[in-house]
């Protein structure tokens, strides 16, 4: 995914690219928990899919 985020950059506003960057993070934490750790909450997986929906239309996808 480094490539992806350098390419991102190049191509979408450096805000959006951060947060690109920063959503798949935290989406990153949320899938691979351990079992001895909280998973995400269901408000978390809300926040995170309306976070993506709004990358996703900043950038015309």
């Amino acid at each position: 995914m480094r490539a992806a985020f350098l390419w991102l950059r190049g191509y979408a506003e450096a805000g959006t690219a951060r947060r690109a960057k920063a959503a798949w993070s935290q989406l990153c934490l949320g899938c691979h928990y351990h079992q001895y750790e909280i998973g995400p909450t269901e408000d978390q997986v809300r926040a995170w899919r309306g976070e993506v929906a709004a990358l996703v239309s900043l950038m015309g996808c």
